[in-house]
């Protein structure tokens, strides 16, 4: 009898003891077997989605199989799930953190991930045990060659083939290095040699392709791609290469001769008939593309992926209403169906184009009551919040939409926008840099960050970010125009009036350049040439409203308000919006007519029921006029007009208080803040509020509450609110601390430093006290405290000198 393993034995006593009611441990170990089988089937057959389903199912039966992890990981990076590939991965490294497939695969990761130094962490282990493996060589050498080590990468690369001379992926990266070094013959050698070992090499030959393009022989070039075609008929990617090779040589009909024939090869694949549409209605015109793809639908007509197709072809040339029309079609057809809920989300995003955020908003609605986690769907949440000054709601959504896709510099631009309107200005910061990082040739997010940094008096790093930007986008004129105005802010008008003519160089017809060249003028006094400037701004672009209200401004300042007046009415006349008129109406104050000037203010209003800066002027108008009821009922008829935008609240606040009406301002903040109490800036203004002007256990209470998030920000502001609530409570051990970190975010601030003071007082700390309320003293700008902070200087001098 042949002996019995324990771990057999222990299946046989299972099977006797239980009969046919197991299957026993051969047949789990079976399952896996066959699981892992079909997978590998259907991975080898490139059907990654159902080879997921094998692997995840073998990883049900041996929760630690490293194959069956490894494998999954594989087939969720094949299809795009490259978070799901790395935490597959990383898992069987972790268990096994020698396994050199494992580990090359995550280090392939992270690598096409943009991260090579990540790839070299985790090579470095597993290579120290297998320094010839050619895997592991070849990766490390695209690594170095990212992290422009060339030397270290050739070594590796050239350690690799003498090891491995067929190795494809090493082949790819050696020539990637003699082109990098300008050998371009180098390289199409080596590739070359290697088609003739293996003329079947589909990546092969795509890198000989690529390298003859580069080398200017689109003859050589033609041929491999006509080679890649005839090895694999049905995958599109060749011919899409064939046909750009051809579009970029400026032979149309032979591209689309080829994309036709790629549509024959594959006559199910939407997709394929989709490029053949894009072409056409890109290189020919629209209503060609557009009849091709109704062709395509009218033998298809249940086919939504052609719909959706067409309908975004039309939202993408400006036919929104027709575009419209197609997506009901789909939802019709669909309902809440996968197909349905795309339709409704591009529904929102044309209503949220034209304004008509109520229809945007219940299409979202119902997209999101079927799959709460739509990303379309969160995403036109945000702005719709954003749009309707509540950036608060969308931050939430925001941060949802970042925990999904961590890599898109689009949305945490768009965080850092909502941070920003939120008063978290050091998360806007992070948010934005964030951006940059991941999208560092995009100039949107390096203007705004700029804008930021403006807005945080650190105007030299605004200027260098932007100079940095103009250098490498010379062509962009946003990037000039802020540019410009971080000068102007500066008052560096000799760079400022360069950055203007630089820009009406760029645009001549452009009205921009003019109006910057405009506020140089002014800022230089000359005001003839500022004057001529802005006339000539709002000669080109009639619109140009920051152009109006300066060349008004300028008017009145030289003593010409009655030719301010005219030209403002005049462009009231011509094309009445609520800007002018709320410019017409602060006009008519300098005049001394404020009837004119409310009559001005409530035709703004009730052009822009939602913008909430006539409410202001008409505010403003009344308490001008010693009409202080009607000041307040000005603001508080702005706030239930536009119930997310806090400067009305704080400017009737701050009314309150001057007028000594310390609990309404209170009361004014409460109100508002029950209705939106993830709004930072409230949170901080009436707990400032509260620890000015109350003593009593439960104002000082509310205080505490209101703050306690702050103590985790890397905002200067919400820290020393945070650290002075703690002060007024007697909690200096609570207090010092978090007043000192504020003060290191914020060394500019004349009160934070005042603050950090009086607890560095109270801690019997008096020499650095004394140090700090001089630094919040030295500064020019006056701050709340201050007559008391002078006044406890001059108390710690006058014990010095006793």
């Amino acid at each position: 009898m042949p002996f019995i393993g324990k771990k057999a034995a222990l299946c046989v006593a299972a099977t006797i003891a239980f009969g046919a009611l197991v299957t026993g441990c051969g047949g789990a170990q079976s399952r896996l077997a066959s699981h892992l089988d079909r997978g590998q089937a259907f991975f080898a057959a490139g059907d990654y989605a159902k080879a997921s389903i094998e692997f995840r199912n073998a990883m049900q039966i041996a929760p630690k199989d490293e194959k069956a992890r490894l494998m999954a990981g594989r087939a969720a990076e094949r299809m795009g799930h490259l978070r799901d590939a790395l935490g597959l991965y990383q898992s069987v490294v972790d268990s096994d953190p020698l396994n050199v497939e494992a580990s090359a695969d995550l280090a392939r990761a992270f690598l096409y991930g943009g991260v090579p130094q990540k790839t070299l962490d985790v090579i470095g282990p597993v290579i120290a045990k297998h320094p010839d493996d050619p895997t592991l060589l070849t990766l490390r050498a695209a690594a170095r060659l990212l992290l422009n080590k060339p030397d270290e990468a050739v070594a590796d690369a050239d350690r690799a083939l003498q090891i491995a001379p067929t190795n494809e992926e090493a082949i790819e990266v050696r020539a990637r290095l003699y082109r990098r070094a300008g050998d371009l013959p180098g390289a199409i050698t080596l590739v070359s040699h290697a088609v003739q070992r293996a003329p079947t090499s589909k990546t092969l030959l795509g890198v000989l392709a690529d390298l003859f393009l580069a080398a200017n022989e689109p003859e050589q070039a033609e041929k491999q791609l006509r080679a890649l075609i005839e090895l694999a008929p049905h995958e599109p990617r060749y011919r899409y290469q064939l046909a750009g090779f051809y579009s970029r040589d400026h032979k149309m009909d032979a591209a689309q001769h080829v994309l036709e024939d790629a549509v024959k090869a594959n006559p199910t694949d939407v997709q394929v008939k989709l490029t053949l549409v894009d072409f056409i209605s890109s290189q020919r015109t629209r209503a060609d593309g557009e009849q091709l793809l109704r062709g395509f639908i009218a033998h298809e007509p249940d086919n939504l992926d052609l719909r959706l197709g067409l309908a975004t072809l039309l939202q993408r040339t400006g036919a929104l209403n027709d575009a419209a029309t197609v997506y009901k079609e789909v939802v019709a057809k669909d309902g809440t169906g996968p197909k349905g809920l795309v339709a409704r989300d591009r529904l929102a995003a044309i209503a949220f184009a034209q304004g008509r955020a109520q229809d945007a908003s219940s299409a979202i609605a119902e997209v999101l009551a079927k799959n709460p986690r739509d990303t379309d769907a969160l995403l036109i949440r945000s702005r719709l919040a954003l749009a309707r000054s509540d950036p608060a709601a969308a931050i939430v959504d925001l941060r949802a939409l970042v925990r999904d896709q961590p890599k898109s510099g689009s949305i945490r631009q768009l965080l850092g926008q909502a941070y920003w309107a939120n008063g978290e200005v050091a998360l806007a910061e992070e948010s934005f840099r964030a951006a940059m990082d991941l999208a560092p040739k995009d100039p949107s997010v390096r203007i705004q960050l700029a804008q930021l940094l403006m807005r945080t008096q650190r105007a030299d790093a605004a200027v260098a970010l932007l100079e940095q930007t103009v250098a490498a986008v010379p062509d962009n004129a946003e990037a000039r125009d802020a540019l410009a105005h971080a000068y102007i802010e500066k008052r560096d008008y000799l760079a400022a009036r360069k950055a203007a003519e630089d820009l009406k160089t760029l645009r001549p017809q452009a009205a921009e350049g003019y109006y910057l060249a405009g506020l140089v003028a002014q800022g230089q006094n000359r005001l003839d040439d500022a004057q001529h400037e802005f006339e000539h701004a709002l000669a080109l672009q009639p619109t140009l409203l920051d152009a109006l209200s300066a060349l008004a401004h300028l008017d009145l300042a030289r003593g010409q308000g009655t030719r301010a007046l005219t030209l403002v009415k005049n462009a009231v006349e011509k094309q009445p919006n609520a800007f002018s008129l709320n410019l017409l109406g602060e006009l008519y104050l300098t005049q001394k007519d404020p009837t004119a000037a409310n009559d001005a203010f409530t035709r703004a209003m009730k052009l822009a029921p939602g913008w909430w800066v006539p409410y202001r002027s008409f505010a403003i108008s009344r308490f001008m006029a010693k009409d202080t009821p009607g000041a307040i009922a000005a603001y508080e008829t702005g706030i239930k007009a536009v119930p997310t935008q806090i400067e009305l609240v704080a400017e009737l606040a701050r009314l309150y208080e001057g007028l000594g009406r310390v609990d309404e301002a209170i009361a004014s903040y409460e109100a508002w803040y029950r209705h939106n109490p993830n709004v930072t800036l409230a949170a901080n203004n009436l707990a400032m509020l509260l620890v000015t002007y109350k003593t009593d256990k439960a104002s000082l209470d509310r205080a505490r509450d209101l703050t306690a998030g702050f103590v985790s920000s890397n905002d200067g502001n919400l820290l020393d609110t945070n650290g002075w609530v703690h002060f007024k409570r007697a909690e200096n051990t609570e207090a010092l601390p978090v007043l000192q970190r504020a003060a290191d975010k914020a060394p500019a601030s004349n009160e934070i430093r005042y603050h950090l003071a009086m607890a560095e007082l109270r801690a019997g700390l008096t020499d650095r006290a004394r140090d700090d309320l001089q630094a919040a003293l030295a500064g020019a700008g006056k701050f709340s405290g201050a007559d008391e902070a002078r006044a406890q200087l001059a108390a710690l001098k006058g014990r010095a000198a006793g």
